[in-house]
């Protein structure tokens, strides 16, 4: 299975969505046509610019955007090792017997894999936290409560509509 770009982009924007930074606003957000991505778009629609509310210097974004392009590096290694895993878990379920142990060092190794990813995602977003100041953390505080409360909200309308329609 190919990972394409978008795959990649979406676990970095991921990433940043923890944060409730759009990885829109990153530099290096266009594909090689010079069109933003379509999961991106919609990132930014819906989270309006965190960075652009938090009035970011051109050094701050300089930073971040330094600190994005070495996560987006590392994700696209950690996709290739997770296709190379894939196809290793398929080859056990394509085997006349099943290898017990293959599949238990197997789950094992993706789970160590997932913690790595983890903690590289936590990394960079205590990188780029670092780059605000003071006043641009309480700001962003702010908006992830707001959005919160937001997406609280949606859940709850969701739920609440799909328990009045299975009446």
């Amino acid at each position: 299975m190919n990972v394409s770009k978008l795959t990649v982009q979406k676990m970095i924007a991921v990433t940043a969505m923890a944060m409730a930074i759009p990885m829109s606003a990153y530099a290096g957000h266009h594909d090689e046509g010079g069109k933003k991505q379509h999961s991106e778009m919609r990132h930014h629609h819906k989270h309006g610019g965190m960075l652009k509310q938090l009035d970011l210097t051109a050094e701050q974004q300089a930073q971040v955007d330094q600190i994005v392009q070495k996560q987006r590096t590392e994700m696209k290694a950690a996709m290739k090792d997770r296709r190379a895993h894939r196809d290793e878990m398929k080859s056990i379920v394509e085997q006349d017997t099943f290898d017990a142990a293959k599949a238990e060092r197997l789950i094992a190794q993706q789970q160590e894999q997932e913690r790595a990813t983890k903690l590289s995602m936590l990394r960079t977003q205590h990188e780029i936290y670092k780059v605000l100041t003071p006043e641009q953390r309480e700001k962003a505080k702010v908006i992830r409560a707001e959005w919160k409360e937001k997406m609280t909200d949606r859940y709850n309308k969701r739920k609440a509509d799909s328990s009045s329609n299975a009446m």
